[in-house]
C-alpha cells in the first residue's frame, strides 16, 4: 500500500513538473576534508583539527528559484600513513542556517533562517601506491555517521505532515553514509603537498521510496594545499535535485 502511495505522489509531480524538496540540512555537504601526510621513508601517526565554512543551494520549484544554506564546522581526527595505506578516524560538529527564499504557508516565512546542528564520526581507509614524487592513493573508503537537531529540524517535521503533492520532505535526522574515493599526492617536499580527490558515495540503510527520487547517491572533489602544518582545501559537492555546496575550510596539524 505504501509503494502504490508513493508512485500515485510521483506521478502527482511528473504531471505538475514543479514541486519543493526539502531534506535534512547536512545533504548536499556531507564530505568534510581529511588531511593526511604523505609517505616519506617511514610509518607515521599525526593529529589535524580543522574549521571549515560551508555555502549551499537548494534547488526549488524545477529551478524557479534556490534555498540557500551557510554551515560552519569543526573537526579533529587522526590519521596514520604506511607506505601502502592511509587510515584515519575522527569526530565533527557544525553549526547551520537554511534561509527559505520563497515562504509556504505559514510553515516558511519567505526569506527566513532556521538554524540547525550536527554532530559526526567518521573513519576511513585507502591503499596507496608510493612514488617519490607522487602518491597514487587509488581507492579508499570512508563511513560516517551523522546526527542533526535543531529548529530546521522541526520546520521540515511540520512540513511533513501536509498532505501537499508538491512538496516532498525528506527528513533523516540520524543516518549513516558511506563514499569510494581516489586521490592523488604531489609531493613538494617531506612535508609540503597538492592533493587532488574525486568521491562518490550514499546514505545507507536509507529505503529507495524514502527518497524523493529514488536515489540518495552524492559525488564531488576535493583540493587541498598543505604547507607544513597548515594545509588549505576546498570541496565542491553535489546531491540530488541539484542540492550542492561549497567548502572552504583550514587545517592545522598538533
Amino acid at each position: 500500500m505504501k509503494t502504490l502511495i508513493y508512485i500515485i505522489n510521483v506521478l502527482l509531480l511528473m504531471s505538475c513538473g514543479e514541486e519543493r524538496v526539502y531534506t535534512t540540512g547536512s545533504y548536499g555537504t556531507l564530505k568534510s576534508f581529511t588531511e593526511k601526510q604523505h609517505y616519506v621513508d617511514h610509518k607515521t601517526s599525526e593529529t589535524y583539527i580543522s574549521g571549515d565554512l560551508s555555502f549551499g543551494l537548494h534547488m526549488q520549484d524545477d529551478s524557479s528559484f534556490d534555498d540557500t544554506k551557510t554551515i560552519a564546522s569543526l573537526h579533529i581526527h587522526r590519521n596514520a600513513t604506511g607506505k601502502f595505506y592511509n587510515y584515519y578516524y575522527g569526530l565533527g560538529a557544525s553549526l547551520g542556517a537554511y534561509r527559505f527564499k520563497e515562504g509556504y504557508k505559514n510553515l516558511a516565512r519567505k526569506d527566513k533562517k532556521a538554524s540547525f546542528y550536527n554532530v559526526n564520526f567518521k573513519s576511513g581507509i585507502n591503499y596507496t601506491y608510493t612514488r617519490p614524487k607522487i602518491d597514487y592513493r587509488f581507492l579508499g573508503v570512508e563511513v560516517a555517521y551523522n546526527n542533526e537537531f535543531g529548529d530546521y529540524q522541526k520546520k521540515i517535521a511540520d512540513l511533513a505532515k501536509v498532505n501537499d503533492p508538491e512538496l516532498i520532505v525528506v527528513n533523516q535526522k540520524s543516518f549513516f553514509t558511506y563514499h569510494l574515493f581516489s586521490e592523488y599526492v604531489f609531493k613538494l617536499s617531506s612535508e609540503e603537498a597538492l592533493t587532488v580527490g574525486f568521491y562518490a558515495g550514499g546514505l545507507i540503510g536509507i529505503k529507495e521510496t524514502d527518497m524523493f527520487d529514488g536515489d540518495n547517491a552524492f559525488r564531488g572533489f576535493t583540493v587541498g594545499v598543505r604547507l607544513k602544518k597548515h594545509s588549505l582545501n576546498f570541496i565542491y559537492e553535489l546531491g540530488q535535485n541539484e542540492i550542492r555546496s561549497a567548502k572552504l575550510g583550514l587545517t592545522y596539524q598538533l
